[in-house]
């Protein structure tokens, strides 16, 4: 299993491709753009070693306390933390009930609902590219 270090070498060394072949998928360089931002913010921030005392956990900085309820919550490695799809479902669930909650008690989900399927549909891409390219790697190495 790789180490933090060796997790953030896989990230840069991966991200030429994400980018290209995001392109050469979408022929959009926003899209791109935004899936590429996402997967360095997965890899780096939002992989599925916030279960633990990580890189990832320790780069939140004075907000990873909000992370202790999920370490207490899952095992690490589980499913629920290193689940290709499971696992960015988990934390994006995790992390975006605080908004919602906010914007339901404030009556203004349209805020969430404007986004739109299909950029909620890039933002998960981008997050699980991301979170894919930490568990593979675990799996692999």
């Amino acid at each position: 299993m790789p180490n933090g270090r060796a997790h953030d070498i896989i990230t840069i060394t991966t991200t030429p491709v994400v980018g290209f072949v995001t392109y050469q998928l979408t022929k959009d360089i926003k899209t791109t753009g935004i899936i590429l931002s996402l997967f360095l913010f997965s890899s780096f921030m939002f992989n599925g070693d916030l279960d633990t005392n990580s890189r990832p956990y320790n780069r939140w900085w004075l907000l990873k306390m909000i992370w202790i309820p999920y370490q207490l919550m899952f095992n690490h490695r589980s499913i629920f933390t290193h689940g290709l799809i499971i696992g960015t479902i988990i934390r994006v669930l995790y992390v975006g009930i605080i908004p919602f909650i906010y914007f339901l008690f404030k009556g203004n989900l349209q805020i969430i609902t404007s986004i739109g399927l299909s950029m909620w549909l890039i933002i998960f891409i981008g997050l699980e590219l991301g979170s894919a390219i930490h568990t593979i790697s675990d799996k692999i190495f």
